[in-house]
């Protein structure tokens, strides 16, 4: 089925509903904030190989968390205050850094690649309000974390990233608190590194998933200002 190619000089895509069977919507445009928050609130989201093209999808169905339902609970790691400490966007600059430096072997090319284009546009986001990261911590070390985009009610995962399968655990456990705590309605957990085994993960068809989007976004306006 043919795709769309977006150009840099227009922000616009076309109805999430045109992807192919594998879930692409459009390829190419760029991976400024604007675009980017504009793709999430239609329903689409970035993906892409190291050095390829940018590529633009809307698989269905899609794989969220739906919060308002979902239940939490840290009984399963005692001693968690003695072992690491738990942090809310307190260094986000740095929760990227680290994360760039999980993921981006030169010798491998890791399909989560982090790519300074991407690094930009996430810290210009950050600056603008559009972001939320947990980092965990053993005494002085970064050893784990995740971070995403937050429009309105909604947040849209990223990366999450850690050599222990138990601190990526952890760390998404404390978003999810911290998100119901919010009142947020949705987690869009579409993103291979987000997804931990230990989790149940809800479905939406593509149709539902866009309608909240939009809806989500009506209720939000936060617009992105240059």
């Amino acid at each position: 089925m043919p795709y769309f190619e977006l150009s840099k000089d227009n922000n616009t895509f076309p109805p999430a509903y045109f992807a192919d069977l594998d879930g692409l919507v459009a390829v190419g445009g760029d991976l400024k904030p604007e675009r980017l928050l504009l793709a999430y609130n239609s329903g689409i989201y970035y993906w892409h190989y190291p050095l390829k093209h940018i590529k633009w999808w809307s698989p269905d169905p899609r794989t969220v968390l739906q919060l308002a339902s979902y239940e939490i609970s840290l009984e399963r790691y005692p001693n968690l205050e003695n072992k690491f400490s738990v942090g809310v966007t307190i260094h986000f600059e740095r929760l990227l850094r680290t994360c760039q430096k999980f993921y981006n072997n030169k010798d491998k090319m890791d399909n989560n690649w982090l790519s300074e284009r991407a690094f930009r546009t996430f810290m210009e986001l950050h600056q603008k309000g559009f972001t939320l990261g947990v980092e965990v911590w053993k005494e002085d070390l970064l050893v784990g974390g995740l971070f995403g985009v937050v429009i309105g009610k909604i947040f849209f995962g990223e990366y999450a990233f850690s050599k222990k399968q138990v601190v990526k655990e952890i760390a998404l456990l404390y978003l999810i608190k911290k998100l119901k705590e919010d009142k947020f309605i949705l987690m869009d957990m579409q993103k291979e590194s987000m997804l931990v085994p230990s989790f149940d993960y809800d479905e939406l068809s593509r149709i539902e998933y866009v309608s909240i989007c939009k809806e989500n976004a009506n209720n939000y306006n936060k617009l992105y200002k240059t």
